[in-house]
């Protein structure tokens, strides 16, 4: 779905994989090896270096440029720091089953990022500053996806059923129709028009299709919502949970049929139809969308498991110190959990589509953001 609807998920290329990748990133240029690698930290089981958790924040960098917001606040770094112990400490508790799971696209993810390379001097350089080698890359690729592997097994049928009914309004598909009038631009962030101009063109759309305007007609007149404006403004059997919040609740609550009031997102007004909407069951979902449950509920013991066990586990952490590092004010407000891109722009073989749906897959255990980005 087009950028003014959709929250991240944990939910492009490696480009594909910036589109499927949904775990933390950092500013590559922090990894810059030094003659001597440092314990940073150590825990029960293991230790970390420097470099090696410079190679892990490079690795992550390449999918999700918001968070070089975040890495030079002293306690976020650490935060990230503490949640990579995490996922070595559930690679060692994964059976050799979920390893070898893993590893069965390995060889497609890996020649995406190589391919990268090649395209992206960019990508090159930084990943070179940061020492990250193809072997890294395969080593950090096959460590999500046995995470991912190892919560599957460990979450039940009753967990399930038991996150659909906390919102099954939010997993039940709904169809809608909807006009953009955008407040940014939504290429730069910058401003586009002032919120009453946005909504006075929105009230006006509104009055035309409430006199029997043509939705097809007049979302390629004035939506700018580019992933639907061609089309009449159409959605069709989407979940509510890919949406952002106030777009989700009019998708949830709106009555059917009814042009409901517009709405307002961070990117602007929205006119909103609503066509359809499911009201199924637990034992009526579809495949996907039981997917979508069940990575929720691993969302849900992925972060009981980061907040109540990892502490525990960790013996000492010794952060050098980052003499050019952000005032951690400059970000107050700001939510530091894990973000996500998605985007569907590109495509890649079979094999690399493969890889990079585990990697989703594998990356939607960890908690989402609430930025509303595609």
């Amino acid at each position: 779905m087009a950028q003014t609807t959709r929250l991240s998920a944990w939910r492009r290329g490696f480009l594909l994989m910036v589109a499927l990748i949904l775990i933390v990133s950092v500013l590559a240029a922090c990894g810059k090896k030094k003659e001597e690698d440092t314990v940073i930290a150590t825990y029960k089981g293991g230790q970390v270096t420097e470099s090696e958790f410079n190679k892990y924040v490079a690795f992550y960098s390449m999918f999700d440029q918001t968070f070089a917001m975040y890495v030079t606040i002293p306690e976020a770094k650490e935060h990230y720091l503490k949640e990579y112990i995490g996922y070595k400490v559930l690679f060692d508790k994964a059976s050799q089953e979920d390893k070898d799971a893993a590893s069965a696209n390995l060889d497609a993810f890996v020649k995406q990022y190589e391919d990268a390379l090649v395209d992206n001097e960019s990508l090159k350089k930084s990943t070179e500053e940061a020492g990250l080698k193809s072997d890294d890359v395969r080593q950090f690729y096959q460590q999500i996806v046995t995470i991912r592997k190892y919560w599957e097994r460990n979450v039940t049928e009753d967990e399930m059923k038991a996150e659909f009914e906390k919102n099954k309004t939010g997993y039940n598909k709904v169809t809608v129709r909807h006009i953009l009038i955008a407040t940014m631009d939504l290429s730069t962030g910058a401003e586009k028009r002032k919120d009453e101009e946005a909504l006075k063109i929105a009230k006006e759309v509104k009055q035309k299709l409430d006199d029997g305007g043509d939705w097809k007609a007049l979302a390629a007149e004035y939506s700018e919502d580019t992933g639907s404006k061609d089309n009449g403004g159409l959605y069709e059997n989407e979940s509510p949970n890919s949406w952002v919040e106030a777009f989700k609740q009019a998708a949830i609550t709106q009555p059917i049929g009814v042009i409901g009031d517009p709405v307002k997102t961070d990117y602007g007004y929205h006119v909103i139809k609503v066509e359809s909407r499911e009201d199924k069951k637990y034992e009526e979902l579809a495949d996907d969308t039981k997917t979508d449950v069940q990575t929720a509920a691993i969302t849900t013991k992925m972060e009981a498991f980061m907040s109540n066990e990892v502490d525990g586990l960790i013996e000492s952490i010794n952060l050098p110190k980052d003499e050019t590092a952000t005032d951690s004010s400059a970000t107050s407000g700001s939510d530091t959990s894990s973000g996500a891109a998605t985007g569907d722009d590109t495509k890649a073989t079979d094999d690399g589509t493969k890889a990079s749906e585990d990697t989703k897959a594998a990356t939607d255990t960890k908690d989402a953001s609430t930025e509303t980005s595609k």
